[in-house]
């Protein structure tokens, strides 16, 4: 299994890092956790084809995080040729967003369709589905209850990953996290007390109950990446774009 960290930076790019995305590689085909609006530009900078996705895992519906979904459904239909089915699994009101994003982005192209199925799946919020040939799991995150903002763990053949999504600090992102090969975790502040977003004061506060056996930071405001690498106690690796992580 192969992570690639496609961007790392929160919504406003900080750092100018692109927004936080991540592609996975596995014995089943390819994946992406989000998809922002500068997620198909980085792959192109890191030499990923988007059409080798099968589809995309969203953690909830903010446009950081959704916003580039429009440009690569139609690079999928005008570069890549695709025909073969893609699916977009998420939160409830997964299908109605992204239709309404396509709608508002190319309004014209959805007369005639996609030449290739779009297929949706959505999860109970807590619950666990399969998707794709993986098991993903949710639970509800602690940020703006209109984005449908969830926390995900998922389990491949041979691994299973979570991330954190947009969330305050939450007892169950322990829970979630334990014993995963990698815990991909927002840190969007350098002080506690904003409760939608979580902190490197936070994190330091809560890291002995995390137990994954790597732990990365990431969705990284220009102030929380120099405070993260700058902490003696946060036991994180700071993520990068274009950052790759293999696990064997």
């Amino acid at each position: 299994m192969r992570l690639t960290f496609l961007g790392t930076a929160d919504a406003f790019n900080g750092a100018g890092r692109a927004h936080s995305c991540y592609w996975v590689d596995d014995t089943h085909g390819a994946y992406t956790v989000d998809f922002g609006p500068t997620a198909l530009m980085q792959c192109k900078r890191l030499g990923r084809e988007p059409d080798q996705l099968d589809g995309v895992f969203l953690t909830h519906l903010h446009g950081d995080h959704i916003g580039g979904l429009a440009v690569l459904l139609i690079h999928l239909q005008f570069v890549a040729g695709r025909t073969r089915p893609f699916v977009i699994a998420g939160p409830a009101g997964t299908e109605d967003r992204v239709t309404q994003l396509r709608e508002s982005a190319y309004p014209s192209l959805l007369r005639g369709g996609l030449p290739f199925p779009l297929l949706y799946r959505h999860w109970k919020v807590p619950g666990e589905v399969e998707v794709l040939g993986r098991r993903v799991r949710a639970i509800r995150a602690r940020h703006d209850r209109f984005s449908m903002a969830t926390s995900l763990r998922v389990h491949g053949s041979d691994y299973a990953l979570a991330f954190s999504g947009d969330t305050g600090w939450q007892d169950g992102l322990a829970e979630l996290s334990t014993g995963v090969d990698a815990f991909v975790c927002e840190c969007s502040g350098v002080k506690a007390g904003y409760w939608a977003h979580l902190s490197v004061e936070e994190l330091e506060a809560h890291r002995a109950a995390l137990s994954p056996r790597r732990f990365f930071v990431s969705h990284l405001s220009e102030e929380s990446r120099v405070a993260a690498a700058a902490s003696e106690t946060l036991a994180a690796e700071i993520a990068d774009d274009g950052l790759v992580v293999d696990f064997g």
